[in-house]
């Protein structure tokens, strides 16, 4: 994905037709995120694994447009996402062993960020167009807290059980992607679909909990944090 950022970076400005400038758009949108890489994968024996669900994403954006076919904008977004107890179950059902496990999680993912970008813009039609642009900015995130509790069944019982447990964490780091959607616009008012990538590399640096034979732990964990989001928006015209 880093080449396609980088020839968009240097090739959209080239395909620019200048036109009348100062037209300002503030936007409103809410959709779903889709965890990829690390950030979905269910792989317990990888630390590196995410282990998130499907999400929501929301976002607030601020365009200025230059011309008819280029402008900036900024976008500023949540993400939030749970510990997929779904995930962990596939995981464990292709194991067998003896013991008995029970899962909780009392918080999952939480991604934030603010993005610049510029983008072309092209007409479909006299209130239908199309946008896509580059986009590079700050990437901020939390990891999830969850437990993980395993008894034995063999018999005789009662067997003792053991306990993991992960703290959350956070990170912030550079994130880079592209953005694409489509206006349909009424006067001052429209709406639009959009669709994103987004991927960091993020370093969780202390990573903090209880280990299955009771004693804490302090680890770094290093993660490619990817994901899609697919959204439906407000945009006010001013």
């Amino acid at each position: 994905m880093k080449k396609l950022i980088l020839i968009l970076l240097f090739t959209l400005p080239s395909v620019i037709m200048f036109g009348q400038a100062g037209t300002q758009t503030f936007g409103l949108s809410a959709g779903v995120m889709f965890p990829l890489n690390d950030l979905g994968n269910n792989n317990l024996s990888d630390s590196s694994s995410g282990v998130a669900g499907t999400g929501y994403h929301l976002q607030v954006s601020y365009d200025y447009l230059l011309s008819n076919n280029f402008g900036f904008g900024i976008d500023v977004e949540f993400n939030s996402a749970k510990y997929s107890m779904n995930k962990v179950n596939k995981y464990y059902e292709n194991i067998l062993d003896d013991t008995q496990k029970e899962f909780l999680s009392t918080a999952g993912w939480t991604l934030g960020g603010i993005y610049l970008r510029y983008y072309l813009r092209l007409a479909l039609g006299n209130k239908v167009s199309w946008d896509i642009a580059p986009l590079i900015g700050a990437m901020g995130t939390y990891s999830p807290e969850y437990q993980i509790t395993v008894k034995s069944i063999i018999p005789p019982g009662p067997n003792p059980s053991s306990t993991y447990y992960r703290q959350r964490s956070k990170a912030f780091s550079f994130a880079y992607g592209v953005e694409t959607k489509i206006n349909f616009k009424t006067s001052h008012h429209g709406i639009f679909l959009e669709g994103r990538i987004l991927e960091s590399k993020a370093n969780f640096k202390h990573v903090t909990g209880t280990g299955y034979d009771g004693k804490p732990y302090d680890m770094s964990i290093k993660m490619n944090l990817m994901y899609i989001t697919a959204s439906l928006g407000y945009t006010y015209y001013f």
